[in-house]
This record gives structure tokens, sequence and C-alpha cells, in this order.
């Protein structure tokens, strides 16, 4: 490929460039550098600027992993993508400045720096960069990731932080060492690749199972659990206990280390849906604003309604009409 600057070294490091391509033909180039060296998308810069960006990569037998710029762009992982270039894997996206977003058919999330988001690589979704990318990416085989975390499934994205800002009481999180290898490793391409891969599934491992469980990740699958379920007036602890894969009391530690509880939690995002609707839907009775949001009664939603957002459901709509 004319323009294209790729280094090989052991550990297979390569260094892309869009910077000598004619401008008409980079995204036709940075596309298929994505879908050779990390994960097939189709591209559209934003803003109708034209598209600047490099990628420096790194691959083992299970791993890849990129330090990714560029200039604000949309990227997506279509259906038709993932049958043309199927990964097998889990990718991890890094935001290492500015921020972006991630969305898929069931929820969307927005990265700020220090933050990252862990997903299946092969269901469709659409990411943002509204500012222009600045992140590192790392994929692992699916094979490799259902071997470190017993077969676990990732059952939805999850967020999490790796911004030393954050550690508490001076430990450094899985997350957070996780993000220092993987920069380490892609700013230093002789380190020995059997190493890298090594310490890159030891700290993924530490990352997802059990036995060294990251409480803000399973706190963020807990309230996806949540919204997706909250209309369902029954809903127990329990029943995010055996989605978890956890017992129910380590649920309620998930929860604790938050200030909260799993029965406060719900309490307020039914709450927060039902703001939601009588703000969108003026003209549905209370009754079912209720009963959508998991309500047993009318009169239940409206005392827990008043007690979290200070006033009424009625009044709540009737602010709306001032």
């Amino acid at each position: 490929m004319p323009g294209q600057k790729t280094i090989e070294t052991d550990g297979n490091f390569k260094s892309f460039s869009t910077a000598h391509i004619p401008h008409h033909e980079r995204v036709e180039f940075w596309e298929a550098h994505n879908a050779d060296a990390l994960i097939g998308l189709d591209i559209r810069p934003l803003h109708t600027q034209t598209l600047d960006a490099q990628q420096h990569n790194r691959e083992t037998s299970q791993i890849r992993a990129a330090k990714v710029l560029g200039s604000s762009q949309l990227v997506e992982r279509t259906p038709e993508m993932i049958k043309k270039h199927p990964t097998e894997s889990v990718a991890l996206f890094f935001c290492t400045q500015g921020d972006s977003f991630y969305s898929d058919e069931n929820s969307t999330h927005v990265l700020q720096a220090g933050q990252l988001l862990a997903c299946n690589a092969d269901r469709p979704f659409l990411r943002g960069f509204g500012i222009g990318v600045s992140e590192m990416v790392l994929t692992v085989s699916m094979d490799a990731y259902t071997r470190i975390t017993r077969v676990k499934p990732l059952m939805s994205p999850v967020k999490l932080t790796f911004g030393s800002s954050l550690d508490t009481q001076g430990e450094i999180t899985a997350a957070t060492q996780l993000a220092r290898l993987v920069d380490s490793a892609l700013s230093a391409p002789d380190e020995h690749t059997a190493t890298f891969e090594d310490q890159t599934l030891s700290w993924l491992e530490s990352l997802f199972t059990e036995g060294h469980p990251d409480l803000t990740q399973l706190f963020q699958q807990a309230q996806h659990f949540i919204e997706v379920n909250l209309a369902h007036p029954n809903l127990r602890r329990s029943d995010l206990a055996r989605w978890l894969h956890l017992s129910e009391r380590q649920v309620g530690r998930i929860f604790s280390a938050q200030g909260t509880s799993f029965s406060n939690e719900l309490l307020l995002r039914r709450v927060q849906a039902a703001r939601s609707i009588l703000q969108a839907e003026p003209h549905v009775p209370i009754a079912d604003v209720a009963r959508r949001c998991g309500f047993g009664s009318t009169s239940y939603f409206s005392r827990s309604f008043r007690r979290i957002v200070g006033h009424s459901p009625t009044t709540e709509r009737a602010q709306m009409r001032v």
C-alpha cells in the first residue's frame, strides 16, 4: 500500500499512519489496516474533515493491542462487517484523552479519560469520537477469555475505571495494571512476546473472575440488569444473583461498596424511569406510568416518587406544562 508505514519487529509490532496517503484514499487505507491488525470497522470522518489517523499495533497468538490517535470519526461494527471480518474476541477500549461514546442495541455508554469499556467484539456497535481518537485497544481471543473466566460470559458491555486518581488506600486495581502493561508493551516492541501475553492474561483474569472481583465492574453489570428488568414488579436480589452467577451475600457486598443496597438502587432506577416517562409522554395516566416502572400500586409509586424527587408525580407533570 503506498503511503503505509509498517515496522515489523519481535512480537509483530506494526506502525501505521495516513500522513502520506492521498486524502481521498485515507478512509479506505484506515479501514484496511484496522481489519488486518485489530477489528474490522466501517469508518466515517466527522465534520467533512480530512481523516488523520495513526496506530501502533502489537500481536501475539491470543492478543492484539493498539495505541490509536486520530481526528473526529464514527466507527461502526455492522453485522455485515462482523460476517466479513469475525474476530471471535473480547475487546477492551481504554480512553486516554477526551471522551467518546459506545452504543449497541441495548445501551449507550460515554467514556471519559481514565475509563475503559469491555465488550464482545462480534456484536454490532457504534462508537463516536467528537474531538478525536486517543485510546488504547486490547482484544483477547474468546478461547482465552472463556478459559481465564471459567466460561463466564460477558453478558453486556462493562465500563471500568483505570485512572490512578480513583485508586483507594494506595491500591492499584487490575484495570490500572492492565492499562500500564499495554502502554508499556506498545512503547517497547523488543519486550519478549511470551512475557507480554502471560502478564496480560494474568491481569485479565484478575479483572474478570470471581476470585479477584472488581466491584465497580459488577456494579455496572447490576445496574444494567436492573434497567432492563425494572418493569417486573417482583424483581428480587436473588434474580440478579443468578444472572451474575454470585451468591446473594456477594451481591449485597457489590451494592454496599457503592454506599447503597439492591432495593434502594432498584427504587431509584424505577423513579428515574418514571420521571422520564412523565416528561416524554404527558398524556399517559399516572397509574400506567407506575405499572410500566414496576410499582405494585399507584399509592406506593406516589410515595416513593415524592421521597426521592421532592414532589408528587402530578406536580412533576404540571411543572412540564408551565
